[in-house]
């Protein structure tokens, strides 16, 4: 057999071999499962490349945050959107309107009313509590108060009192069953009201969220098919009642409606809420392992800040 022909059977073999193996390799259930995870992420994408906001410079922003951060805007006149990170997070205080949310199904399906009340023992009050510290201990609270002073005053009293009401069980089945994939009520001591030994051999976890799980949160509140409209409504009232825009409202009119959520607790600073400015529209920041909380809070208002001169076509200051 000449060279050439030998060559030639050489290339015909390594082409077979090279067919069989690429045919091997994604027929393969590893292959397969990292092929419909990628679809399933790539399904999740909804990043919109016409909008009109300014991608570099608020990547450059967000990156200058000193922490880890996910921004997620979603307009409600047009549907664009804009993320640069979707994962899960530590939740902070922005578990709360997941916590309300519950307790409202709740009582839309009749499990539950805002008119029974829940006895709050000295025990049973936490140090940030601006509303219940107030009280007599043994004093007994209608869940409609609890509610008000967690979403109003981010009382961790009323918080934690509403979870031990609903059931940290029940709740956490909620967000399941709703699609709230990234978010997870920690801490399932909570529901606890004696400590015991099976107790202390759990192990404590945090609560976690995402800007996706939030953004969906919210616009089911604006769209009055979270719990009911009425309920929705009401929520959202209490969102739109509550005072601290140091976050999301800092550099924003003051007169601008804005229904949102906050949480500053040490590294974790994060913010979510409707802003109802000329075109209605969603954001939601959520920040992680903040080195300087100053800086990354500065972050925060400046991103709000530009999203909302964007969307109201006013001129954008860029350093």
């Amino acid at each position: 057999m000449s060279i050439n022909k030998r060559i030639l059977l050489c290339l015909l073999l390594l082409l077979l071999v090279g067919g069989v193996s690429f045919h091997l390799i994604h027929q393969s259930p590893k292959y397969i499962a990292q092929k419909k995870e990628i679809e399933k992420q790539e399904s999740q994408l909804v990043h919109d490349k016409d909008t009109k906001l300014p991608y570099t410079f608020l990547n450059n922003v967000i990156a200058q945050s000193g922490a880890t951060s996910s921004v997620y805007y979603k307009s409600l006149d047009t549907g664009e959107v804009f993320y640069n990170f979707s994962g899960k997070m530590p939740a902070g205080g922005l578990i709360r309107p997941y916590v309300a949310a519950a307790l409202l199904d709740a009582v839309k399906e009749g499990n539950l009313s805002l008119d029974e009340t829940v006895t709050v023992t000295a025990k049973a009050l936490r140090k940030k509590s601006p509303a219940l510290s107030k009280i007599k201990p043994g004093s007994k609270v209608p869940v409609r108060i609890l509610l008000e002073d967690m979403m109003l005053d981010q009382d961790e009293t009323a918080l934690y009192e509403l979870v031990r009401f609903i059931g940290w069980d029940e709740i956490n089945a909620y967000l399941l069953r709703k699609g709230y994939a990234d978010t997870i009520l920690g801490s399932p001591d909570l529901v606890k009201t004696e400590e015991t030994a099976e107790d202390k051999e759990k192990s404590e976890t945090i609560s976690y969220t995402s800007v996706n799980d939030m953004v969906t949160l919210l616009t089911r509140l604006y769209e009055g098919t979270c719990v009911s409209k009425e309920l929705d409504a009401y929520l959202l009232g209490l969102m739109e009642k509550q005072n601290d825009r140091q976050l999301l409202g800092a550099l924003l009119p003051k007169k601008l409606r804005l229904a949102q959520v906050s949480t500053s607790e040490g590294r974790v600073q994060n913010a979510g809420g409707i802003i109802y400015a000329k075109e209605k529209y969603i954001l939601v920041i959520m920040t992680d392992k903040a080195l300087r909380k100053d800086e990354t809070m500065k972050t925060i208002n400046q991103i709000s800040s530009i999203i909302f001169n964007t969307v109201n076509d006013k001129e954008v200051f860029k350093k």
